[in-house]
């Protein structure tokens, strides 16, 4: 998907290639033709299957773009799976992922690697997140944002079922795991480093090395106590992106 201006000035999507299991409709400007457009990508079933191997590329020429989902995808066991994000968002572009958490089948196996690379002066923020549902499950998640070529940040996460039991049966008992991630030079009014606190949730905000942006992670006694408090920061990331 390439993202930029129309016609009329507002941002809009100018090219698209679509194949299973995904649909893309043209995207919403809830505030207008200035404000960002908002797609929601829809895929058939929204499940990953063993061997599903999802490839995503978004190219934000200019302009603000969000992408939303309507409701978590289910990634189900019987082998590995993976989910691939290659994304650019070009000088002064402006973009916010904001996706609801995965929901992990017992034995599920989900591997997520996301490659972002940003121009000078642009915006982004990454919303990411997984829970269990009722048993064990494999996760890795690699996240690698540059800007101008140089690495400002590579996440390497990865966890298996025994460990995911063990954190389990701490003290609270967390089964879902969220981060958001801001890489912007602007003054976000309400978001900055510091404890974050929610029913059954968990997290911390901190700033990134080089002053490049923020990072928050945050652990969630379950799926419902961690999608609320994604809610919070998403209602606060689109009126902030």
């Amino acid at each position: 998907m390439r993202v930029g201006r129309g016609r009329d000035g507002g941002t809009a999507i100018l090219s698209r290639h679509v194949a299973w299991p995904w649909s893309l409709p043209r995207g919403f400007r809830l505030a207008g033709r200035d404000g960002p457009l908002t797609v929601l990508p829809q895929a058939a079933g929204a499940a990953l299957l063993p061997g599903d191997h999802w490839r995503h590329r978004i190219a934000v020429e200019d302009g603000h773009l969000h992408l939303v989902t309507a409701g978590a995808g289910l990634a189900h066991s019987g082998g590995p799976s993976r989910v691939n994000w290659q994304v650019s968002v070009a000088a002064a572009g402006r973009l916010a992922m904001l996706p609801d958490p995965w929901v992990l089948s017992p034995g599920a196996q989900m591997h997520q690697r996301q490659e972002i690379d940003l121009g000078p002066g642009a915006d982004l923020a990454v919303m990411d997140g997984f829970c269990l549902r009722g048993g064990g499950a494999a996760w890795r998640s690699e996240t690698v944002i540059r800007r101008g070529g140089r690495i400002l940040l590579r996440d390497d996460q990865r966890v298996d079922p025994d460990q995911l039991a063990r954190i389990a049966g701490l003290p609270g008992g967390m089964t879902a795991f969220g981060q958001i991630l801001l890489v912007t030079d602007r003054a976000l009014p309400g978001i900055g480093p510091g404890p974050s606190d929610a029913d059954g949730v968990w997290g911390a905000a901190s700033v990134l090395r080089g002053d490049a942006g923020i990072l928050v992670r945050l652990a969630a006694v379950s799926g419902g106590a961690l999608s609320a408090a994604l809610d919070l920061w998403r209602a606060r990331l689109r009126a902030a992106f």
